[in-house]
């Protein structure tokens, strides 16, 4: 049976399609997709912050909370990052081939409701996005196979850091693109330069990760000596 601090932790699973969605399908007029978008990744964020202090002060840390925490917190991140590489609005569109290469902020022709041909841009480049995928998943496997083998990785402070990174981007570039939406160029090297700082800091962060636990992960491909000779 869940806790509530785990159902707090699992909310971000919820939350996660929703702004997906939200950011997807709402319009763009007003800026109401990536305003509404916004909002759900604050509330996204708030879940994190409180399904820790929710726990401890019901004292019901748990084993699943501790494994179920980071798995929705790169669920729900990168759910949303790879969305706003898409542009706003998509739903109903038929869009093209997007024109800038893959570090850039990509733009895309597409037909509007009345056949109009109109432009529409993402929110962050893919090449970034795909490095702090990369990255997670990387980490999300030496987990799995240390839990296999009853190790453990120690979290680092970096990882940490580049939580919040991602979350601050997520909801600061949405916000401003809410804000600004008319000034989309200067919208799109805001969140290009925060997006690529968030690629910096995964990347960066995975290397110190990996060598805090080198001693760990070394045991990963220890061999196991030979089993005794029942007969000798």
């Amino acid at each position: 049976m869940t806790t509530l601090a785990d159902n707090i932790t699992l909310a971000r699973l919820a939350i996660a399609p929703v702004a997906v969605l939200s950011y997807l399908a709402l319009p763009i007029d007003g800026g109401t997709a990536f305003f509404i978008c916004a909002i759900l990744c604050g509330v996204a964020e708030i879940t994190d912050w409180l399904d820790g202090k929710v726990a401890r002060a019901r004292k019901e840390v748990s084993d699943f909370g501790k494994l179920a925490d980071p798995f929705c917190d790169v669920f729900y991140r990168m759910a949303v990052m790879l969305a706003a590489v898409l542009p706003a609005g998509l739903v109903g569109l038929s869009v093209a081939e997007p024109t800038n290469p893959l570090w850039q902020t990509p733009t895309y022709a597409s037909l509007g409701s009345e056949g109009a041909l109109i432009l529409g841009t993402g929110i962050f480049p893919f090449l970034p996005v795909l490095l702090m995928v990369l990255r997670e998943i990387v980490a999300g496997a030496l987990r799995a196979m240390c839990a296999s083998k009853g190790l453990v990785l120690a979290a680092r402070t970096s990882g940490k850091v580049k939580a919040w990174f991602q979350g601050f981007t997520l909801i600061s570039s949405l916000g401003v693109a809410a804000l600004f939406g008319e000034h989309m160029d200067a919208v799109r090297w805001y969140a290009f330069v925060l997006c690529w700082l968030c690629a910096a800091f995964s990347v960066l962060s995975m290397v110190e990760y990996l060598w805090a636990n080198r001693t760990t992960l070394a045991q990963l491909t220890a061999a196991k000596p030979p089993a005794a000779d029942e007969d000798g």
